[in-house]
Protein backbone atom coordinates (compact mmCIF):
# COMPACT_ATOMS: atom_id res chain seq x y z
CA UNK A 1 0.00 0.00 0.00
CA UNK A 2 2.79 2.41 0.86
CA UNK A 3 4.49 1.63 -2.46
CA UNK A 4 1.24 2.41 -4.29
CA UNK A 5 0.79 5.65 -2.37
CA UNK A 6 4.35 6.65 -3.21
CA UNK A 7 3.76 5.86 -6.87
CA UNK A 8 0.48 7.84 -6.97
CA UNK A 9 1.74 10.70 -4.87
CA UNK A 10 -1.36 10.58 -2.66
CA UNK A 11 -2.24 9.03 0.68
CA UNK A 12 -4.99 6.46 0.31
CA UNK A 13 -5.40 5.61 4.02
CA UNK A 14 -5.25 7.42 7.30
CA UNK A 15 -3.31 5.31 9.81
CA UNK A 16 -5.39 5.24 12.99
CA UNK A 17 -4.52 3.61 16.33
CA UNK A 18 -7.05 0.84 15.68
CA UNK A 19 -7.08 0.47 11.95
CA UNK A 20 -7.18 2.27 8.64
CA UNK A 21 -9.59 4.78 7.18
CA UNK A 22 -9.83 5.85 3.56
CA UNK A 23 -8.78 9.37 2.71
CA UNK A 24 -10.82 11.45 0.25
CA UNK A 25 -8.40 10.38 -2.49
CA UNK A 26 -8.84 6.76 -1.44
CA UNK A 27 -12.62 7.06 -1.55
CA UNK A 28 -12.44 8.52 -5.06
CA UNK A 29 -10.07 5.74 -6.17
CA UNK A 30 -12.04 2.88 -4.62
CA UNK A 31 -14.97 2.44 -7.11
CA UNK A 32 -12.73 2.05 -10.17
CA UNK A 33 -10.34 -0.27 -8.33
CA UNK A 34 -13.26 -2.39 -7.07
CA UNK A 35 -14.57 -2.65 -10.62
CA UNK A 36 -11.15 -3.71 -11.88
CA UNK A 37 -10.84 -6.45 -9.26
CA UNK A 38 -14.40 -7.60 -10.00
CA UNK A 39 -13.52 -7.99 -13.67
CA UNK A 40 -10.32 -9.87 -12.79
CA UNK A 41 -12.27 -12.21 -10.50
CA UNK A 42 -15.02 -12.80 -13.06
CA UNK A 43 -12.48 -13.53 -15.81
CA UNK A 44 -10.61 -15.94 -13.54
CA UNK A 45 -13.80 -17.76 -12.56
CA UNK A 46 -14.90 -17.91 -16.19
CA UNK A 47 -11.70 -19.67 -17.24
CA UNK A 48 -10.81 -21.74 -14.17
CA UNK A 49 -14.21 -22.08 -12.49
CA UNK A 50 -15.55 -20.78 -9.18
CA UNK A 51 -14.44 -23.00 -6.29
CA UNK A 52 -16.45 -21.32 -3.58
CA UNK A 53 -19.65 -22.64 -2.02
CA UNK A 54 -21.09 -19.28 -1.02
CA UNK A 55 -24.69 -18.11 -0.86
CA UNK A 56 -26.26 -15.37 -2.98
CA UNK A 57 -29.54 -13.66 -2.14
CA UNK A 58 -31.29 -11.68 -4.87
CA UNK A 59 -34.40 -9.59 -4.43
CA UNK A 60 -36.55 -8.37 -7.32
CA UNK A 61 -40.13 -7.17 -7.84
CA UNK A 62 -42.42 -10.18 -7.95
CA UNK A 63 -43.10 -9.73 -11.66
CA UNK A 64 -39.39 -9.72 -12.53
CA UNK A 65 -38.56 -12.52 -10.10
CA UNK A 66 -41.29 -14.71 -11.65
CA UNK A 67 -41.42 -13.71 -15.31
CA UNK A 68 -37.87 -12.53 -16.05
CA UNK A 69 -35.35 -14.06 -13.62
CA UNK A 70 -37.22 -17.32 -13.11
CA UNK A 71 -36.67 -18.70 -16.62
CA UNK A 72 -32.97 -17.68 -16.54
CA UNK A 73 -31.90 -19.14 -13.19
CA UNK A 74 -31.01 -22.62 -14.46
CA UNK A 75 -28.56 -21.15 -16.95
CA UNK A 76 -26.71 -19.32 -14.17
CA UNK A 77 -26.60 -22.36 -11.89
CA UNK A 78 -25.35 -24.60 -14.69
CA UNK A 79 -22.32 -22.34 -14.92
CA UNK A 80 -21.90 -21.95 -11.13
CA UNK A 81 -23.50 -25.02 -9.50
CA UNK A 82 -21.75 -24.46 -6.17
CA UNK A 83 -23.66 -21.26 -5.37
CA UNK A 84 -26.57 -21.48 -2.93
CA UNK A 85 -29.01 -19.14 -4.67
CA UNK A 86 -32.01 -17.52 -2.99
CA UNK A 87 -34.47 -15.36 -4.92
CA UNK A 88 -36.82 -13.18 -2.85
CA UNK A 89 -39.72 -11.46 -4.55
CA UNK A 90 -41.18 -8.18 -3.38
CA UNK A 91 -44.07 -5.93 -4.24
CA UNK A 92 -42.87 -2.79 -2.50
CA UNK A 93 -39.20 -2.17 -1.69
CA UNK A 94 -38.11 -2.49 1.94
CA UNK A 95 -34.75 -1.95 3.60
CA UNK A 96 -32.42 -4.37 1.83
CA UNK A 97 -29.81 -4.24 4.62
CA UNK A 98 -32.29 -5.59 7.16
CA UNK A 99 -32.91 -8.62 4.93
CA UNK A 100 -29.22 -9.21 4.03
CA UNK A 101 -29.86 -8.82 0.32
CA UNK A 102 -26.80 -9.15 -1.93
CA UNK A 103 -28.37 -7.89 -5.17
CA UNK A 104 -31.45 -5.69 -5.01
CA UNK A 105 -33.36 -5.06 -8.24
CA UNK A 106 -36.01 -2.32 -8.16
CA UNK A 107 -38.44 -0.85 -10.66
CA UNK A 108 -38.57 2.92 -10.58
CA UNK A 109 -37.02 6.16 -11.75
CA UNK A 110 -33.52 5.60 -10.36
CA UNK A 111 -33.84 8.29 -7.69
CA UNK A 112 -33.12 6.28 -4.53
CA UNK A 113 -31.08 8.44 -2.17
CA UNK A 114 -27.81 7.25 -0.62
CA UNK A 115 -27.66 4.32 -3.02
CA UNK A 116 -25.48 3.33 -5.95
CA UNK A 117 -27.94 2.92 -8.83
CA UNK A 118 -27.23 1.04 -12.06
CA UNK A 119 -29.82 0.73 -14.87
CA UNK A 120 -30.44 -2.86 -15.99
CA UNK A 121 -33.53 -2.95 -18.23
CA UNK A 122 -35.52 -0.34 -20.12
CA UNK A 123 -39.12 -1.26 -20.83
CA UNK A 124 -41.84 -0.92 -23.45
CA UNK A 125 -45.49 -1.90 -22.90
CA UNK A 126 -48.28 -2.94 -25.25
CA UNK A 127 -51.96 -3.84 -24.79
CA UNK A 128 -52.84 -7.52 -24.50
CA UNK A 129 -55.92 -9.70 -23.98
CA UNK A 130 -56.82 -13.36 -24.45
CA UNK A 131 -57.79 -14.67 -27.92
CA UNK A 132 -61.43 -15.39 -27.07
CA UNK A 133 -62.01 -11.87 -25.82
CA UNK A 134 -60.25 -10.41 -28.85
CA UNK A 135 -62.31 -12.53 -31.27
CA UNK A 136 -65.51 -11.27 -29.68
CA UNK A 137 -64.64 -7.57 -29.81
CA UNK A 138 -62.06 -7.20 -32.58
CA UNK A 139 -64.60 -5.38 -34.76
CA UNK A 140 -64.78 -2.61 -32.13
CA UNK A 141 -61.00 -2.05 -32.06
CA UNK A 142 -59.94 0.72 -34.41
CA UNK A 143 -56.73 2.29 -33.19
CA UNK A 144 -55.48 3.04 -29.69
CA UNK A 145 -58.25 5.53 -28.94
CA UNK A 146 -60.89 2.81 -29.25
CA UNK A 147 -59.40 0.91 -26.29
CA UNK A 148 -60.69 3.61 -23.94
CA UNK A 149 -64.10 1.95 -24.09
CA UNK A 150 -62.92 -1.42 -22.78
CA UNK A 151 -62.61 -2.62 -19.17
CA UNK A 152 -58.96 -2.18 -18.27
CA UNK A 153 -56.50 -3.48 -15.69
CA UNK A 154 -54.21 -1.04 -13.87
CA UNK A 155 -51.07 -2.14 -12.02
CA UNK A 156 -50.33 -0.20 -8.85
CA UNK A 157 -47.17 1.82 -9.24
CA UNK A 158 -47.83 1.94 -12.99
CA UNK A 159 -51.35 3.32 -12.79
CA UNK A 160 -50.74 6.15 -15.24
CA UNK A 161 -49.70 3.94 -18.16
CA UNK A 162 -53.16 3.61 -19.65
CA UNK A 163 -53.74 7.35 -19.30
CA UNK A 164 -50.48 8.10 -21.15
CA UNK A 165 -51.10 5.43 -23.79
CA UNK A 166 -54.59 6.69 -24.57
CA UNK A 167 -53.57 10.33 -24.31
CA UNK A 168 -51.11 9.77 -27.16
CA UNK A 169 -54.09 8.69 -29.29
CA UNK A 170 -56.18 11.68 -28.23
CA UNK A 171 -58.50 9.66 -26.00
CA UNK A 172 -59.21 9.74 -22.29
CA UNK A 173 -59.53 6.66 -20.10
CA UNK A 174 -62.86 6.42 -18.30
CA UNK A 175 -61.04 5.24 -15.17
CA UNK A 176 -63.21 3.70 -12.49
CA UNK A 177 -65.92 2.69 -14.95
CA UNK A 178 -65.36 -1.04 -14.63
CA UNK A 179 -61.63 -1.21 -14.20
CA UNK A 180 -59.59 -3.42 -11.90
CA UNK A 181 -56.46 -2.43 -9.96
CA UNK A 182 -53.90 -5.03 -8.88
CA UNK A 183 -50.58 -4.82 -7.06
CA UNK A 184 -48.44 -6.82 -9.50
CA UNK A 185 -48.06 -7.67 -13.16
CA UNK A 186 -48.36 -11.36 -12.21
CA UNK A 187 -51.92 -10.76 -11.00
CA UNK A 188 -52.77 -8.66 -14.04
CA UNK A 189 -51.47 -11.38 -16.33
CA UNK A 190 -53.68 -14.04 -14.73
CA UNK A 191 -56.77 -11.85 -15.07
CA UNK A 192 -55.98 -11.19 -18.72
CA UNK A 193 -55.42 -14.88 -19.48
CA UNK A 194 -58.72 -15.95 -17.97
CA UNK A 195 -60.94 -12.87 -18.04
CA UNK A 196 -62.58 -10.29 -20.26
CA UNK A 197 -60.23 -7.34 -19.82
CA UNK A 198 -57.19 -5.70 -21.34
CA UNK A 199 -53.90 -4.87 -19.68
CA UNK A 200 -50.93 -2.78 -20.71
CA UNK A 201 -47.93 -4.97 -19.86
CA UNK A 202 -44.18 -5.07 -20.40
CA UNK A 203 -43.34 -6.63 -23.74
CA UNK A 204 -40.68 -8.93 -22.25
CA UNK A 205 -43.28 -10.49 -19.94
CA UNK A 206 -45.80 -11.34 -22.66
CA UNK A 207 -43.57 -12.12 -25.66
CA UNK A 208 -43.63 -15.90 -25.17
CA UNK A 209 -47.39 -15.94 -24.56
CA UNK A 210 -47.96 -13.92 -27.73
CA UNK A 211 -45.84 -16.39 -29.72
CA UNK A 212 -47.82 -19.39 -28.44
CA UNK A 213 -51.17 -17.66 -29.02
CA UNK A 214 -52.20 -17.63 -25.38
CA UNK A 215 -52.37 -13.85 -25.59
CA UNK A 216 -53.16 -11.44 -28.40
CA UNK A 217 -51.99 -7.87 -28.90
CA UNK A 218 -55.03 -5.99 -30.29
CA UNK A 219 -52.62 -3.32 -31.55
CA UNK A 220 -48.90 -3.39 -32.24
CA UNK A 221 -48.44 0.14 -30.91
CA UNK A 222 -45.83 -0.06 -28.15
CA UNK A 223 -44.98 2.67 -25.66
CA UNK A 224 -41.70 3.12 -23.84
CA UNK A 225 -42.16 3.83 -20.14
CA UNK A 226 -40.18 6.16 -17.90
CA UNK A 227 -39.61 3.58 -15.19
CA UNK A 228 -36.83 1.03 -15.58
CA UNK A 229 -35.33 -1.86 -13.66
CA UNK A 230 -32.31 -0.83 -11.60
CA UNK A 231 -29.74 -2.60 -9.49
CA UNK A 232 -29.66 -0.67 -6.22
CA UNK A 233 -26.78 -1.06 -3.78
CA UNK A 234 -25.70 0.78 -0.62
CA UNK A 235 -22.97 3.41 -0.73
CA UNK A 236 -20.51 1.83 1.65
CA UNK A 237 -17.12 0.19 1.60
CA UNK A 238 -18.36 -3.36 2.23
CA UNK A 239 -16.49 -5.79 -0.05
CA UNK A 240 -18.63 -7.16 -2.87
CA UNK A 241 -19.31 -10.88 -2.55
CA UNK A 242 -17.67 -13.00 -5.25
CA UNK A 243 -21.05 -14.60 -6.01
CA UNK A 244 -22.54 -11.15 -6.66
CA UNK A 245 -19.75 -10.39 -9.11
CA UNK A 246 -20.34 -13.65 -10.97
CA UNK A 247 -24.09 -13.02 -11.22
CA UNK A 248 -23.63 -9.47 -12.49
CA UNK A 249 -21.09 -10.54 -15.11
CA UNK A 250 -23.31 -13.45 -16.18
CA UNK A 251 -26.33 -11.15 -16.44
CA UNK A 252 -24.41 -8.54 -18.42
CA UNK A 253 -23.36 -11.24 -20.91
CA UNK A 254 -26.95 -12.49 -21.20
CA UNK A 255 -28.31 -9.01 -21.86
CA UNK A 256 -25.57 -8.26 -24.37
CA UNK A 257 -26.41 -11.50 -26.17
CA UNK A 258 -30.09 -10.56 -26.30
CA UNK A 259 -29.26 -7.15 -27.75
CA UNK A 260 -26.95 -8.71 -30.31
CA UNK A 261 -29.60 -11.19 -31.38
CA UNK A 262 -32.12 -8.52 -32.25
Amino acid sequence: VRALEKYLGYSLFERLPRGLQLTEAGKAYLPSIQKAFEQIFASTAGVFGHRGQGALTIRAPISYASLWLGPLIDDFLRQYPGIDLRVISSVWAEDAAALEIDLDFRLGYGNWSNRRVEPVLREAVLPVCNPAYFAEFRHAIDGAASLAGFPLIHVMGLEDLWMKYLDRAGAASDAGRNDVRVDSVVSALQIVLHGRRMALLQKRFVAALLETGQLVAPLDEEMEIEQALYLVQPLDETPVKPESILFREWLAARLAGEQGGR
